[in-house]
């Protein structure tokens, strides 16, 4: 037994700067009075709040686009999580008359620099995890992508990835819109295997296209909101998946490819984890595969192969937004910070701080020698 997360307070993310300042979810921030800029720096702490929702709620509420939200990272959903944003021409006056149920925005400064994604050094995690297993402290751990990456109960964000890289938008469009899990509610399930049963109807006549798409936007729940998004969408362009993609929150369009080359990297980790672990390879970083990857050695172009990939393909022609460059991955984790709060019978409260990139649920698994229900 291995769980985390029973209640989303157990399970705290803090951000930290890019100087070293952990954004502690219950300080009170006084505000700098004599800050000047166009950007209103906030602290962010919400509970079990999806980060697209609750940027898409606040901007809502203060009347204007989410795209003058910026923010450094994206937390966990089932969590209290405190970090950073910049709102473009705001009012400390504004944020201070939200009131929204489980989100606190709490002005810090003006700023001429607006948030943007990566403008962090990582993130300070508190953790209770129930276990009946002993925790064996370990200083180095493979720095795998979580599963958060890919989807819990839908694991299907490297698959739209795979398939919008491989130039097949249509696909891409159909595994995210169709490929049901048994996690999921029945309605759903049941919403999906129709759509996927009658994708193939009639596709010569755009008209009976039409008709297909409009019956799955009666059938799909709304609490499945994105996908209802591109169901509107295609019931005015019945073929138009590559700009239906686009409907999407740009973050969330751009996590196909980040979340496809994650599962590749992690595969290269699996090739050589025990091979660098016995000395017979030395290597500190891995490849998070593109357009400009340098490839180092023979298992990193066997990942490739295996996937039927050239370097050339992560330039992507018909949605450019998701060509990736490429970069190298450290892959082990040093762990220096690691802390036992409390220890119950059937659980641990452990803190430790992990920079950007690097997911706290892999370094529990270690911790614990186990995987996570």
């Amino acid at each position: 037994m291995l769980k985390i997360k029973k209640n989303p307070e157990d399970f705290k993310v803090e951000e930290i700067t890019p100087n070293g300042e952990v954004m502690e979810t219950e300080k009170k921030y006084k505000f700098k009075e004599n800050s000047k800029g166009n950007q209103l720096i906030c602290t962010l702490v919400k509970n079990n709040w999806e980060q697209n929702r609750a940027i898409k709620e606040i901007s809502n509420r203060l009347h204007f686009s989410r795209k003058r939200i910026g923010y450094a990272g994206t937390k966990d959903k089932r969590a209290l999580t405190s970090q950073r944003i910049s709102i473009y021409g705001c009012k400390p006056e504004d944020v201070k008359e939200l009131k929204i149920k489980d989100i606190d925005v709490k002005p810090i400064e003006y700023s001429d620099e607006r948030i943007t994604l990566g403008d962090l050094w990582g993130n300070k995690f508190t953790i209770k995890v129930e276990t009946d297993k002993e925790i064996k402290p370990k200083k180095k751990i493979p720095n795998y992508y979580g599963h958060q990456r890919f989807g819990k109960i839908r694991p299907i964000t490297h698959l739209v990835g795979e398939a919008a890289i491989k130039e097949k938008p249509e696909e891409a469009v159909k595994i995210y819109l169709t490929k049901s899990f048994e996690e999921e509610s029945e309605d759903a399930k049941k919403a999906r295997k129709w759509l996927e049963k009658n994708w193939d109807k009639n596709r010569g006549k755009d008209e009976e296209r039409r008709e297909v798409f409009k019956e799955a936007l009666n059938k799909y729940p709304k609490y499945l909101g994105y996908e209802r998004t591109l169901l509107h969408h295609l019931v005015e362009y019945p073929r138009d998946y590559i700009n239906s993609m686009r409907k999407l929150p740009k973050n969330l369009e751009i996590m196909f490819s980040h979340a496809y080359q994650s599962y590749l990297f992690n595969q290269y980790l699996d090739e050589v984890k025990d091979r660098i672990e016995k000395g017979e390879i030395e290597q500190e970083e891995g490849p998070v595969y593109g357009y400009e990857t340098d490839l180092k050695n023979e298992y990193e172009r066997k990942i490739l192969k295996e996937n039927g990939l050239e370097l050339k393909d992560f330039k992507v022609n018909c949605l450019p937004e998701l060509s990736e460059e490429g970069k190298r991955r450290k892959l082990f984790i040093d762990l220096n910070d690691l802390e036992i709060l409390d220890k119950g019978e059937n659980y641990y409260e452990i803190s430790f701080s992990l920079s950007k990139g690097s997911y706290a649920t892999v370094v529990i698994e270690e911790l614990f020698e186990d995987k996570l229900d």
